[in-house]
Parts: C-alpha cells; sequence; structure tokens
C-alpha cells in the first residue's frame, strides 16, 4: 500500500513538473509543454471537430486509469454481494482492494469508501431500512 502511494504521489509531481494533458474526448494524453495539433481523434461526433483533439489539463486518474471494485467486507465468509443490496456496499479502486484482502492497512484518503461503518441488512430487513 505504501509502494502504491509513493508511486502515486510521484507520478503527481511528475505531472507538475513536466505538463500533461488529456483529450477531452478520446483517452489520448499528452506529455509536454503543449497538446498536438494532429487530427486523430476519433471520439463520438470527431467529424464536426474535424478529428481536432480538445486539449485540458489531465488528472492522475488520465494517467493511472483507476478501475472502481465492490469492497468486501469479509472475503473469507463465503457472503455473496447481492444486487439489491449494492447502495450498502462499498467501492475501491481494484489496486486498493487488492492491498485490503492481503491485509495491508488502508490510508485514511481510502477508508471512507470503504463504507465499512455500514452494516448490510439482510434480505428480509431491505424493507425495514430507512
Amino acid at each position: 500500500m505504501e509502494a502504491w502511494e509513493i508511486m502515486r504521489t510521484g507520478a503527481i509531481q511528475l505531472m507538475k513538473t513536466y505538463g500533461a494533458q488529456t483529450c477531452g474526448y478520446c483517452p489520448e494524453l499528452q506529455v509536454g509543454p503543449k497538446g498536438h495539433r494532429v487530427r486523430q481523434c476519433q471520439a463520438f461526433k470527431h467529424q464536426m471537430r474535424d478529428g481536432q483533439h480538445a486539449w485540458q489539463e489531465a488528472t492522475i486518474d488520465d494517467l493511472l486509469s483507476t478501475v472502481y471494485v465492490w469492497h468486501v467486507q469479509n472475503p473469507h465468509a463465503g457472503d455473496v454481494l447481492v444486487d439489491s443490496m449494492k447502495r450498502y456496499y462499498g467501492k475501491l479502486p481494484a489496486v486498493v482492494e487488492l492491498f485490503s484482502q492481503v491485509g495491508a492497512q488502508v490510508g485514511d484518503d481510502y477508508y471512507h469508501m470503504m463504507r465499512d461503518d455500514v452494516v448490510v441488512p439482510g434480505l428480509d430487513e431491505e424493507k425495514l431500512v430507512v
């Protein structure tokens, strides 16, 4: 978990130093002072823009695409996640969830996303929940 945070903060510092732009329509990322002028954007309705990219400042999530997965509070219990109860489950980035499942301490940045303070009601109790 510590290595993930070090890598992430290092990437943020590099992005501030060298600058990075991403297209607002397609997933292309340009590292450097300015986005290029090549007309190769193939996103939805690219004909209206003649293939021109719409450059904007990139964030760390553009560089490290974050995939969110459902957080399983007790993976060894064998409980199946039920679709109708999904609002009670937390979501974490997949890398953080992997670290959490093997017992690593999840930092304060992700703790609020885990929703460990919420008790998942039983299927018969769902109608009674406010």
